[in-house]
């Protein structure tokens, strides 16, 4: 439509505002607030991530000769930093912070929190095979079988293989033992192989194929 006035211009445009001007009203309200919404989101998720590092930063830094307690550090992170990955990451130095202070049983509670509350598949792996090392080390090989039965991400597959063999030798059970083995040394690319080799040829030279 052309216009030949100027003045029939304003009127079109106060006819088009009564007819829409509410809508572009609320349009705007709604877009402004999804803004501001976001804004405040990334805001408020940058400082908790920030927060967190720094209580993170005294877990890591601490170790037998400050006064830093890691597990009410941990506590705290855990209570109000969950969403974050600084969490199973604290977890996991506190868990190892508590094996080597002999806690063993405390290590193992924090690891299953972890496990069953982590949301990063490669830290719920990592957290299965330290409580399988530590319940070996108690001599609790069943419980460790029973934990490393779960479905194995791609790069664990011959750590816990060679864990379940450790377990199997923990239990008597040879047979058992020299399977997994042979199973983490088909499996091992890394190429760091003597201990494993090791523990095998500690069993005898029954193969794969005749133990089956």
């Amino acid at each position: 439509m052309e216009f030949e006035t100027e003045e029939q211009q304003v009127e079109a445009l106060k006819k088009w505002w009564k007819e829409n001007g509410k809508q572009v009203i609320v349009g705007a309200v709604i877009g402004f607030g999804v803004i501001i919404g976001w804004r405040y989101y990334i805001d408020y998720s940058e400082k908790q991530a920030a927060q967190a590092s720094a209580l993170f930063e005294q877990v890591i830094q601490s170790d037998d000769s400050t006064n830093v307690d890691k597990a009410a550090v941990y506590e705290k992170i855990k209570a109000n930093y969950s969403s974050t990955p600084y969490q199973p990451a604290a977890a996991l130095m506190v868990a190892k912070s508590f094996y080597l202070s002999g806690e063993k049983d405390r290590a193992i509670s924090v690891l299953d929190d972890v496990i069953n509350n982590n949301r990063y598949n490669v830290v719920t792996q990592v957290a299965i095979e330290r409580k399988a090392r530590i319940l070996i080390d108690m001599n609790k090989a069943g419980e460790a079988l029973a934990v490393l039965d779960v479905k194995t991400m791609p790069g664990f597959e011959a750590i816990f293989a060679e864990l379940e063999g450790d377990a199997y030798v923990l239990k008597g059970d040879i047979k058992k033992a020299r399977l997994s083995y042979d199973k983490a040394l088909l499996l091992n690319t890394s190429g760091s192989k003597q201990l494993l080799q090791m523990k095998r040829d500690n069993l005898g030279n029954e193969t794969v194929s005749s133990a089956a």
